[in-house]
């Protein structure tokens, strides 16, 4: 079971690298300023094979990570939903949040993970905190759509904080441990606000307009950020994404707002949204020295 695992992280993990390396191509680097960072930087690139793993109640469906609940005309959003659930997409919504209450993996084993990609030679991990679609896989204070909130079944297992149980089974088997964490939210209110209906995956009200919304997402993005990196030991990498949430200029919003993918303009809502970053790296910095 363990080999047939160890092969199949294998082949996804080249996939996702081979993915990473051409978007990686069209995008100008700069370097980070700190020397320490950039040694740091060099170290991990030595690692060179590493488990980045999406995992959450959508699982019980067989479905793609969040991209279902989109509501973008794009094959890997509304053309992934899973058949049979909803005609209409309120309906599909509600039946993928509910999945959070019969989320129950009594199997969740981390060591045989830990195992299993250290036999395939990895030496990271990148794990999902959360995804877009905003569930939690950690004991976040600031939000109950989590894993350890009651109404999830697996709440009473001790075993419910499962990030903190995958970063401890890794960190046995010395791996780097990473942190992914998805800056947009699409089940919370101070992203997707209820008093709009969400029309793409970007932030569904007029930032500009609403500023004091806004400014509450950025907290709750920041406080939620602080607990994954004060609370669960030495993080080597938070892995923040989520490109669209961040700093833009009027040109790349007409860019994106013109763009066409699969005959469609996927995009009803673009715009800036800085959820600024140069607070939040300064934090990290004097938090968790060496993340990267």
């Amino acid at each position: 079971m363990i080999k047939t695992l160890t092969g199949k992280i294998s082949k996804a993990c080249n996939l996702c690298f081979l993915l990473q390396h051409l978007s990686a191509q069209h995008k100008e680097y700069y370097p980070d300023p700190d020397t320490a960072v950039q040694r740091r930087l060099e170290e991990w690139q030595d690692l060179k094979f590493g488990l980045l793993m999406h995992w959450g109640p959508y699982s019980q469906w067989g479905v793609v990570e969040s991209w279902s609940i989109c509501p973008e005309d794009l094959s890997w959003a509304t053309g992934a939903r899973k058949q049979g659930v909803a005609a209409d997409y309120a309906g599909y919504l509600k039946a993928y949040e509910n999945l959070k209450t019969t989320f129950n993996p009594v199997k969740f084993n981390p060591e045989k993970w830990a195992v299993a990609a250290k036999d395939a030679g990895m030496k990271y991990l990148v794990f999902t905190t959360k995804h877009h679609d905003g569930f939690c896989l950690f004991d976040t204070k600031f939000t109950d759509y989590k894993i350890t909130d009651t109404r999830c079944l697996f709440s009473s297992n001790a075993r419910s904080n499962v990030t903190k149980e995958i970063f401890t089974a890794f960190k046995k088997e010395n791996f780097w441990i990473g942190a992914y964490y998805s800056k947009p939210d699409w089940h919370s209110d101070f992203y997707w606000w209820k008093k709009f209906p969400a029309t793409d995956r970007n932030c569904n009200y007029s930032i500009e307009k609403h500023p004091e919304q806004w400014k509450k997402f950025t907290e709750y993005t920041h406080r939620q950020i602080d607990e994954l990196l004060s609370d669960y030991g030495q993080i080597d990498i938070l892995w923040l994404d989520g490109a669209g949430s961040k700093k833009k200029t009027e040109d790349e919003v007409k860019a994106e707002l013109n763009e066409v993918y699969e005959n469609s303009r996927w995009a009803r809502n673009p715009q800036s949204q800085d959820i600024n970053m140069a607070e939040l790296v300064k934090r990290q910095e004097q938090s968790n020295r060496g993340c990267l």
